[in-house]
């Protein structure tokens, strides 16, 4: 009897290293962003109408993202809104960074 490998590929993580490298590749165009903690635990959910603005600004200011993701999105707060209400029904609770008026949604 043959033995037979069999490679199981994993599809690619979508999550980017938060630094300036990879911010250079976003776009100057609207959308919503995630930064995640070294845990690859989402700690907030930006809408903005300028991706790469909002996340230098974010790299300058915050200290626990390692990791981000981004959709591009004209209807960005729209697309915001739903991201933060998926994570509050998967989670049970808003995530700890973002928009700087999340309490008053809620």
């Amino acid at each position: 009897m043959s033995k037979v490998n069999i490679t199981i590929t994993l599809p690619p993580e979508s999550w980017l290293e938060f630094n300036e490298e990879a911010i250079q590749n976003v776009p100057e165009t609207e959308g919503v962003f995630q930064l995640l903690d070294e845990n690859k635990i989402i700690i907030a959910i930006v809408g903005t109408a300028n991706l790469h603005q909002s996340l230098e600004e974010k790299l300058e200011g915050e200290s626990k993202a390692r990791y981000f993701n981004f959709e591009k999105n004209p209807m960005y707060t729209q697309r915001e809104s739903q991201l933060i209400q998926q994570f509050l029904q998967q989670y049970g609770y808003l995530p700890e960074g973002g928009g700087d008026d999340l309490d008053e949604l809620f």
